[in-house]
């Protein structure tokens, strides 16, 4: 039988989520980022901005997801991002060939069960990429609301347009079946 795990990452997962970070964008946004921004500089700049994080912010939040106890994804939930908003849910990212199993949606869950123990009755949202289909119907179907619209910079210097969902009481994402 399979199973899938959660657990509350630390500071020594950066490596890790580094990793699962920059697998998922070289599988999910081939089309979106250059070539050789995915090949050759996220590498280094996630693993330099997930040591950070853990570092510096003390609010960070981030929660690994194992499949038969191998890493397939994480989510991190940023409290203090774009408070204007409610909370952010910075990352949510399963590995390719992993998803379809639930994991982005115990992710997802996982992530809207602590921001409304954080901050109860606030709103949560995120942001992803227009041309990222696959997410955008992810997060249709979990129940989230598409707010807003904004051109953005992407890491490697192309501009994108960047959609804002968000679920206006993420204490209900429990009992969503994607």
């Amino acid at each position: 039988m399979t199973s899938l795990t959660l657990r509350v990452a630390t500071f020594d997962d950066a490596g890790l989520i580094a990793r699962l970070h920059t697998e998922s964008w070289q599988h999910s946004y081939r089309t979106i980022l250059s070539d050789d921004y995915l090949d050759h500089v996220a590498p280094t700049e996630r693993h330099t901005m997930w040591t950070r994080r853990f570092h510096y912010d003390n609010h960070l939040w981030v929660l690994l997801a194992l499949w038969e106890g191998e890493p397939v994804g994480f989510v991190c939930l940023l409290p203090d991002g774009e408070t204007e908003r409610g909370l952010l849910l910075d990352n949510l990212h399963v590995l390719p060939g992993q998803q379809g199993r639930g994991v982005g949606r115990s992710l997802l869950q996982a992530a809207a069960a602590q921001a409304d123990t954080l901050q109860p009755g606030r709103p949560m949202h995120l942001w992803v990429y227009e041309a990222n289909s696959e997410a955008r119907r992810f997060y249709s179907r979990m129940g989230g609301e598409m707010v807003d619209r904004e051109n953005v910079l992407a890491p490697d210097g192309r501009k994108a347009i960047a959609l804002c969902y968000r679920w206006a009481q993420p204490a209900q994402l429990a009992a969503v079946q994607a």
